[in-house]
């Protein structure tokens, strides 16, 4: 199977920025690119958050960025190593085809889609940390941002 979300398997990040903009307190980026990175996010196409968010140059999310494609292929490789997942099947599919319906086509059972639900939850609790470190420096600069222009 594919790395799915993207590079970085971003859609864990797809998913807490979503997650996130329905907060109150939440960043005007956030808000404004939780719509606009969900959809092509769930079909693996994550330019959008790549460049949109920013994730590229980003210190604050380049460790999950870097191991969250790596604990994917670990869980993948061991759980399929230990016959708890169906290999794949050698079927070719598209990029573009989302994850768990990806799954379930490369292994010809429910397996692969039980595989990259939980690797797409670690994504998620790997993502989370740094993403809300990133919230807050945003909703710093923000506020920042709103004393300066009161002041003038």
């Amino acid at each position: 199977m594919y790395l799915w979300g993207g590079g970085g398997s971003t859609i864990g990040l797809v998913i807490v920025i979503a997650i996130l903009a329905f907060k109150k307190r939440s960043s005007k980026i956030t808000k404004t690119m939780a719509p606009l990175t969900l959809m092509p996010g769930i079909f693996n196409i994550n330019e959008p958050t790549l460049f949109g968010l920013p994730v590229v140059l980003n210190v604050r999310l380049i460790v999950p960025f870097i191991l969250a494609p790596m604990i994917n292929a670990t869980i993948t490789y061991f759980s399929m190593a230990s016959g708890l997942v169906h290999l794949t099947n050698g079927t070719a599919m598209p990029w573009t085809i989302p994850p768990i319906i990806s799954g379930f086509l490369a292994t010809g059972h429910v397996s692969g889609s039980l595989v990259q639900m939980v690797c797409i939850i670690v994504d998620i609790l790997l993502y989370y940390p740094f993403y809300r470190t990133m919230e807050k420096y945003n909703l710093q600069l923000e506020q920042k941002e709103s004393d300066e222009t009161k002041e003038i």
